[in-house]
């Protein structure tokens, strides 16, 4: 027998008499925790679990997908709950990044009837990385006992995060040959593509091959290790003194040639005799 719908009455659509199914949405949808120093522990961030339907939703699970450890979930008062709705219940999320790259995830939470909601999680691991552009620094052939080579070295973060160090050093091999005379790296940050200088320079206190460390130590992966190079050669000969007297070959004035002359003979004059020739013939 058809029966049909009274007067007034709509016939029943399909579908009609099932529960509606649940509605479930996270606050904030999506959550970017942006950039966090790598190794430095974590962030952390509290999401809401909104039933947004007209009917009771169950909170059969929550969990992460994606993210290669990066993310993982805290506290939450979700687990088993059936919210009515517009009732909420809370989840914290911590992002603890293990590498300098970005990461991303998914927080997902299963409700009945294989329905699932999810939110988009973010984040970035940050670096920095000091060092120079061209390494090991290399001062060439410097004879000992010389006034050596000075370079300026630069030091650049080519990282994506701040770092420093708090004191630079010259420590580890021919630390003698080394002198570090002046320096602007330390004790401040240095931002991501910023610049600092160091001046070394390089005396070489007995000959062969030199090599040394140049340490910027800084907190946590702030620090740097500059290798400095260069060879000792054979000090310089010496100038010769001037010549002796004897060997001189430098013109003398003429008074000088006067006063070293030997003196000179002295001749003796002689008055000749007079002869008588009167009393010489009266003696014959």
């Amino acid at each position: 027998m058809l029966v049909l719908p009274a007067a007034g009455m709509a016939a029943p659509g399909p579908g009609e008499g099932e529960p509606p199914a649940p509605q479930l949405a996270f606050e904030p949808g999506s959550y970017d925790f942006g950039l966090r120093q790598v190794n430095s522990g974590n962030d952390q961030t509290t999401m809401q679990l909104r039933n947004v339907g007209e009917a009771p939703a169950p909170v059969y699970a929550l969990q992460l997908n994606g993210g290669s450890g990066a993310f993982w979930l805290g506290q939450s008062d979700c687990y088993g709950r059936t919210l009515n709705p517009n009732e909420s219940c809370y989840i914290q999320v911590n992002f603890g990044p293990n590498d300098a790259v970005p990461f991303s995830a998914q927080l997902r939470a299963e409700s009945e009837a294989g329905t699932s909601f999810t939110a988009a999680l973010s984040g970035e691991g940050g670096r920095a990385r000091i060092g120079t552009a061209i390494d090991p620094t290399n001062f060439g052939a410097v004879a000992v006992g010389s006034a050596g080579v000075t370079k300026v070295i630069d030091v650049t973060n080519t990282g994506n995060y701040p770092g420093g160090s708090f004191i630079a050093v010259i420590a580890g091999g021919a630390v003698g040959s080394f002198q570090l005379l002046d320096e602007n790296c330390t004790g401040i940050p240095l931002m991501p593509g910023a610049t600092c200088n160091v001046v070394v320079r390089f005396q070489p206190i007995s000959t062969g091959a030199k090599t040394a460390r140049l340490g910027l130590f800084g907190d946590s992966e702030g620090g740097a290790q500059i290798t400095l190079t260069g060879v000792g050669l054979d000090p310089e000969p010496e100038a010769e003194g001037p010549a002796s007297d004897e060997t001189s070959t430098a013109p003398v004035s003429n008074q000088a040639h006067r006063a070293h002359r030997k003196p000179r003979r002295q001749r003796i004059t002689r008055r000749p005799r007079r002869i008588d020739l009167a009393n010489r013939r009266a003696t014959r």
